[in-house]
């Protein structure tokens, strides 16, 4: 059986060293010799043709793209095995002990053979008597297979615990990478992302700082639900490979090797026999084990798309029903996904069962054959009647074992399909906004003027879309401003610059003397609370919905910033600041959930604080308290604010209005001094109030600029 595993895993060998945890470094960049060659050729002064041809002689013809492919896959497929290996290694203690029991419990198992063969052979007068008496031996035979029972359980235990272990690390490991991926490669699920690299060379000039596109890859991930899907599903089959196959698998090659070492003691001629079925078992039980491992990878990732479909509108309920969708658009869309996972399972029920019933027939016609060949040598005195059933009790155990080692095959086979899609997740990396790169910002820093510096930025899932296209604006420490102007004017993209979902893909954004991308992305967004529009609340208490971002904070200090942010609504609910607010915060109104993100916010006690559209949602009233309690809380703390807005109301509390149009910065200053008759943010509001149509934007600066 080793032959087979040779067979198996021997295909994929290549001398081409591996970095398993780092994707991008498994498969070295292919270079073309012929061409540097020529180049060289070129530069000493011989006839491009003569280069070419020295170069032919001496370089083999580059591989054409089906074969580069096939090394590929085939690179990636040990990658793959020496990483499930790696998993498994923490554990190896554990999983030692349990081979250890493994080889007891095998050993009383292929111990019942023998005796069965010796006690028939007594009592048919073949052989002499037992040494000791029948009660004793049956004292001892108990006590034998107790031993061996004790053995497996063992085994079976340790077994299981090391595989959860095992899964729960590998779930916990691929969820924290998630976690540390920025905005930009969650926005490029399921389509082809870029893995964009920043140029950070003290050397260069800071202007010089850009964000570059360096290579393209499909990351393979299409939604939330996929992720949840890998987490769950794959993860389970990957630690079931790693242990509960890999003990069945070790004793199915114990047992499998001991038979037959037993049965050629007794006979070679008959052991000869039995093994002429082994090569074209094991040569199958290969090409069985590629197709499961194809196969389990496609059924994997219809299991994804289903779970992404079900959680996504599962968590649009409301649309779903109000559009009257139940029946039969959302059903008939689910039943699809559900049907594509159906029709990959009767392709796999039918490949196990045509393999499992050849190997089957092909093992009841070797005993047939067995019992035929035995009972000849049995009729000729060459071999005892104890002795023909102890060999057919083996030819029982090698098929079994032989069973077994191809259902570990493919097993394992469908933990290497699933694996990849885990070691998808682990081998992600952040596209521009990686954590922990760059030097602390100090909590005592004091407050810094931000300037954004010829700024320029594309969205990674629309890189040839640009939404800001040179923002040149200086806010001074301790100011209020407010960001006004239409839809799509780059508003908001502001605030994910400056709370680092995204960096700049040209320009700078300072704080300060110092680029942001200097400091780290978690001690600068210590720096920050944002309001986003529609603010995310997780389903536990209002109180430690507020203490999100700390988690040390007093009651007494989550009271008062529920008081600045106007939440009175919290004391006229039963359980106050312990009520539960519901999946998403579903148990509170839209103005509830944006009133607790603006308390959550004000608890950070920042130095920068961005809301956008934050009061959107509440009445003038709430918006009224809301907006004096931040123009206080500015002013007492140094707290520079930042308001994305459209109200008059808003609008008129800042110190600087600024007018974005078309990613640009096209007006700024005083209320005031904006609010004149003839300004682009004059005609602005006058269309908001009026009903009017929007302000044009023509795409270019010299337009914007024109009133």
């Amino acid at each position: 059986m080793a032959s087979s595993s040779r067979l198996a895993f021997g295909a994929a060998r290549r001398p081409t060293p591996l970095a398993p945890w780092f994707p991008e470094a498994r498969i070295p960049p292919v270079t073309s010799v012929r061409w540097a060659a020529t180049e060289a050729g070129k530069g000493a002064g011989a006839q491009p043709n003569e280069a070419s041809a020295q170069a032919d002689k001496d370089v083999a013809p580059p591989a054409t793209a089906d074969e580069e492919a096939q090394s590929l896959k085939e690179k990636v497929k040990m990658g793959e095995v020496r990483r499930l290996v790696q998993l498994a290694r923490p554990e190896r203690k554990t999983i030692g002990l349990a081979i250890g029991l493994l080889c007891i419990s095998s050993g009383v198992s292929l111990s019942i053979p023998l005796g069965i063969g010796r006690i028939i052979d007594i009592f048919s007068g073949q052989s002499t008597g037992l040494p000791v008496s029948v009660p004793a031996a049956a004292g001892l035979l108990a006590l034998f297979f107790a031993v061996g029972a004790g053995a497996n359980m063992g085994r079976t235990i340790l077994m299981r615990i090391s595989g959860q272990r095992i899964v729960a690390r590998l779930r916990e490991a691929a969820y924290a990478n998630v976690l540390k991926q920025d905005i930009g490669w969650h926005d490029l699920q399921g389509q082809a992302s870029k893995t964009a690299s920043v140029s950070t060379s003290s050397a260069a000039p800071a202007e010089a700082k850009t964000t570059a596109v360096a290579t393209t890859k499909d990351t393979g991930v299409r939604s939330t639900g996929d992720i949840i899907s890998r987490l769950g599903s794959d993860a389970g089959i990957v630690g079931e490979s790693l242990t509960r196959e890999l003990s069945d698998g070790l004793r199915a090659v114990v047992t499998a090797t001991v038979g037959i070492g037993a049965m050629l003691w007794i006979s070679s001629k008959v052991t000869a026999v039995m093994l002429l079925i082994v090569p074209p078992i094991s040569v199958a039980a290969v090409f069985y084990g590629r197709f499961l491992k194809q196969l389990s990878r496609k059924t994997q990732k219809a299991v994804g798309e289903m779970v992404a479909v079900s959680e996504e509108r599962l968590g649009a309920i409301r649309t779903v029903q109000a559009f009257n969708a139940v029946e039969p658009t959302e059903t008939r869309r689910f039943k699809e996904k559900v049907d594509k996972v159906f029709e990959l399972a009767k392709t796999e029920a039918w490949a196990s069962g045509l393999f499992f019933g050849g190997t089957g027939f092909a093992g009841n016609a070797t005993v047939i054959a067995l019992l035929t060949y035995g009972g000849t040598l049995v009729a000729r005195g060459e071999l005892t009647v104890g002795q023909l059933i102890s060999l057919l009790t083996y030819t029982v155990y090698v098929g079994s074992s032989l069973a077994g080692l191809t259902s570990f095959f493919g097993t394992i086979m469908k933990g290497l399909g699933a694996s990849s899609r885990i070691f998808e997740l682990l081998d992600a990396r952040p596209l521009t906004v990686k954590l922990g790169v760059g030097r602390p910002l100090p909590v005592t820093t004091p407050p810094r003027r931000l300037t954004f510096d010829n700024v320029h930025f594309s969205y990674p899932s629309r890189p040839h879309a640009e939404i800001l296209r040179g923002v040149n604006l200086t806010i001074e420490p301790g100011t209020i401003v407010s960001i006004a102007g239409g839809s799509g004017s780059g508003k908001s993209t502001l605030a994910n610059l400056l709370v680092r979902y995204y960096d700049p893909t040209q320009g700078r954004v300072m704080y300060g003397d110092d680029d942001i991308r200097d400091y780290t992305a978690e001690s600068w967004r210590q720096r920050i609370a944002i309001v986003p529009q529609d603010p995310a609340l997780f389903s536990t208490t209002i109180a430690e919905n507020i203490a999100y971002g700390r988690p040390d904070a007093t009651r007494a200090e989550i009271e008062e910033a529920a008081r600045l942010a106007n939440c009175g609504f919290i004391e006229t609910l039963p359980r106050g600041f312990d009520t539960q607010v519901g999946a998403r915060g579903a148990q509170l109104s839209g103005g509830q959930r944006q009133r607790l993100a603006i308390a959550r916010a004000l608890l950070q006690k920042p130095r920068i604080l961005v809301a956008d559209e934050a009061t959107s949602a509440l009445d003038a009233a709430s918006e009224s308290l809301v907006n004096e309690a931040i123009a206080n809380i500015s002013a007492s703390h140094q707290l520079t604010t930042i308001l994305i807005a459209h109200r008059l109301s808003t609008l008129k509390t800042a110190d600087t209005v600024v007018m974005m149009e078309n990613g640009v910065v096209a007006e700024q200053g005083s209320y005031e001094e904006l609010a004149r008759e003839g300004t682009r943010f004059n005609y602005l509001v006058r269309s908001q109030l009026l009903g009017g149509p929007p302000p044009a934007t023509t795409g270019t600066k010299s337009e914007v600029l024109r009133p």
